[in-house]
Parts: structure tokens; C-alpha cells; sequence
């Protein structure tokens, strides 16, 4: 999804965005939309030194630990702040306390998905609490049903 992103509101960015991922069935479509990949385990210092040559300014892991397999977001943390000490990371938490842990270790900003959903969620509401904000409330959700609809049309390609 961040890949659709980026390709929806800043496609020039997706040029310098970098992915490392077992998974290479996912390797074709994102270079057909400039998106640099390397295969390899994210959570692996010798891996994350060869494939990046430079000092990026920005790590994400995206995906929490439930879905991930042999490692953490802490062990991706810990390896980038090795491997980056100067990088901003982003790590993603399943929950609170898992969150709590990361910032504790030195993540610049962890995910939390539920949050998230929960923030948008109340932007979305809380603009359109009166009878006269409900015509353009169904707009707006008439808006991103489309805007979902194309996103799932175009990102069929790297759908893993």
C-alpha cells in the first residue's frame, strides 16, 4: 500500500524509495515504477550495508511482527541504527506496549495500525458532525471507495 502511495499522490519519490525483500515476485513491478530492489533479509547488517550505498535519511519497516518471520521490528531497528546511526527510523508495532518498547530503543516514529485507522477515522467524522455535513460526508466516502478501486486495479501487480 505505501507503494500506491507514493504512486498516487508523489510518483516522483517512488525513484527514490528502496525496497529489501525476500519476496521476488514483487521485484518486477517495482521497478517498472522506478522503485530500487534488493533482495535479502532486511534484518541482516551484512545485507543492509551492501544494498544501500550512502547514508539514507529515512528507514520504514511496514510490517508489524505477527506477519513478519525470523526477525523483529526491534532487531530491524537495532541493525539499522547500527548499520545508519544517522538514519530517521520508522518501525511498525502491533500494539501500545510493543510501540513503548521501540521508542525506548531509538525509533524516531513507530507504526501502530489501529492507531492509524483510528486517527483517519476521526478527521473523517469529526468534520462531518451535523445533518449539513452528511451530503458531502457520502461524497467524500464516494471518494475513497474510488480511490480504492483504482488503487486495487493498479497495485494487482504487487499483490504478494
Amino acid at each position: 500500500m505505501l507503494i500506491a502511495e507514493f504512486e498516487h499522490h508523489a510518483p516522483k519519490l517512488l525513484r527514490k524509495l528502496q525496497v529489501v525483500e525476500f519476496n521476488q515476485a514483487i521485484k518486477e513491478p517495482l521497478l517498472r515504477r522506478g522503485v530500487k530492489f534488493t533482495y535479502g533479509d532486511f534484518s541482516s547488517a551484512d545485507v543492509l550495508e551492501h544494498c544501500f550505498h550512502g547514508e539514507p535519511k529515512i528507514i520504514i519497516s511496514t510490517t508489524p511482527d505477527t506477519m513478519l518471520q525470523g526477525t523483529t521490528n526491534m532487531r530491524i531497528l537495532k541493525v539499522a541504527m547500527t548499520v545508519w546511526p544517522k538514519a530517521h527510523i520508522i518501525v511498525t508495532a502491533d500494539n501500545p506496549e510493543q510501540a513503548s518498547e521501540l521508542y525506548d530503543a531509538g525509533a524516531h516514529y513507530v507504526l501502530r495500525s489501529a492507531k492509524l485507522c483510528a486517527e483517519r477515522l476521526f478527521e473523517l467524522l469529526n468534520k462531518y458532525q451535523t445533518d449539513a455535513g452528511m451530503s458531502d460526508l457520502k461524497r467524500r466516502f464516494d471518494k475513497y471507495k474510488r480511490r480504492e478501486n483504482d488503487e486495487r486495479r493498479s497495485y494487482v501487480a504487487l499483490k504478494v
